[in-house]
């Protein structure tokens, strides 16, 4: 019997036979490779629009071609080696070994729950590191179980070197990653720079760090239990792979599947590429008008619009973008700058370059007509940060002149007293 959707489903589910057909079949390496390249389906389609950033689909393999690697060098060429017959050590089961750890790509399917859909960002935050979780333990339970079947040795003994094994690996990743191009030393950045992390990235600096301490925590006790536990006797080598055939069939319907479920989840994407290339070039009123022809509805939940409140850009790319907005502008829109405005004065000091579009900006929100009640929501705010801007024996007759304009904008929604102490700092 070929690896057909059937024994797959066995074999995520750890039964013994499904394990040794994945083990001995040859298809079911490359079954593994596509069901990879299928889990980038999976991951990203609702996250990123594909044919902008086309790394979706190896992204997933080329970084589990390392994970594997490294796991078979500390599993079967470490832990495992020792306790293989003398004449066999030194035979290579890489393809065996990722036959299996490949297998176990559609559990990372669960990503593909669409949980922006019905949660606000940050408890999809939450969801999401929770999948992360849930798909984690049981990738670790299921490889310690198709080790335990093809060692023929105890389960806790099989999952004591996985949990070596996969420690080791987090922490690697963590370190390299996170240390120097990941989200730890953004967040480290974006502190110095006065930036504040949008709620999402600090949850997940937070899981990261708790990740990396239990990381350490789970490879010391594992050592420590595998070192009281007597040594076992000789193991069985994990077996070689033979010939076998596709599952041509079972793997085209899967694409067509998540093909079918990508559809509108990219158009969603699109438009939101479309948008934020136009914001990109500066063409504020553009991607304005470009917004205005759309429902909020149609790009995608989980993403800000651009410019995004937590990216450094939005210094420059915000104060013109809502100095646009007027009261025919679609509400939807309004409320979205307004709420990125909110979040832009949380950060912990404002870098606006030119007076003007501060200027530009604080004369707008007085057109709209929620701008009062946002004013009068967000004046402690704004007196923190001085209204963006500070007067200076330097400034321009002109900039004087914008200052006052604006001063008298705001007076007329009761700002008077706030602003003021504001231009006289």
């Amino acid at each position: 019997m070929p690896v057909n959707l059937g024994v797959i489903g066995r074999f995520l589910l750890g039964n013994a036979t499904a394990i040794r057909k994945v083990a001995t079949d040859g298809a079911a390496l490359w079954t593994g490779v596509t069901l990879v390249l299928l889990t980038g389906i999976a991951r990203s389609y609702d996250q990123s629009y594909f044919f902008r950033t086309p790394i979706w689909l190896i992204g997933p393999l080329a970084f589990s071609f390392f994970s594997g690697t490294f796991l078979y060098g500390i599993l079967i060429r470490g832990l495992a080696k020792r306790h293989l017959p003398e004449a066999r050590r030194n035979e290579s089961r890489w393809a065996t070994f990722m036959a299996l750890f490949w297998m176990t790509a559609p559990v990372a399917w669960m990503y593909a729950i669409p949980v922006e859909r019905f949660l606000d960002s940050y408890h999809a935050a939450q969801a999401n590191i929770a999948l992360l979780g849930i798909v984690s333990l049981w990738r670790v339970l299921l490889m310690s179980r198709a080790l335990a079947v093809l060692f023929e040795i105890h389960f806790l003994r099989a999952l004591g070197w996985v949990l070596i094994a996969a420690s080791a690996e987090v922490i690697v990743v963590l370190f390299f990653g996170a240390f120097f191009s990941g989200t730890f030393s953004r967040s480290i950045l974006a502190g110095m720079a006065g930036m504040r992390n949008s709620p999402e990235e600090s949850l997940l600096t937070s899981a990261l760090g708790a990740a990396w301490g239990w990381s350490w925590a789970v490879l010391f006790v594992s050592f420590v239990l595998l070192a009281m536990r007597r040594r076992q006797d000789e193991i069985q080598p994990l077996p070689k792979l033979s010939r076998g055939k596709m599952p041509w069939f079972s793997l085209v319907a899967l694409f067509l599947f998540w093909a079918f479920v990508a559809i509108q989840p990219q158009r969603e994407q699109h438009r939101f590429a479309l948008h934020a290339a136009l914001v990109a070039k500066r063409d504020y009123p553009g991607a304005l008008a470009y917004l205005a022809k759309h429902r909020q509805s149609d790009f995608p939940p989980g993403r800000r619009f651009e410019p995004n409140p937590y990216e450094y850009r939005i210094w420059e790319d915000l104060p013109p973008t809502m100095a646009q907005l007027t009261s025919e502008t679609p509400p939807w829109i309004r409320q979205v700058y307004l709420n990125h405005l909110t979040a832009t004065l949380a950060h912990f000091y404002p870098r606006y370059d030119s007076l003007t579009n501060v200027a530009g900006m604080w004369l707008a929100i007085e057109r709209l007509p929620e701008g009062r009640e946002w004013v009068l929501t967000n004046q402690a705010a704004m007196a923190r940060q001085g209204l963006g801007f500070r007067q200076s024996k330097s400034e321009s007759e002109a900039e004087l002149t914008l200052q006052t304009n604006i001063l008298s904008a705001l007076s007329r929604m009761g700002m008077a007293e706030t602003n003021l102490t504001n231009l006289n700092k």
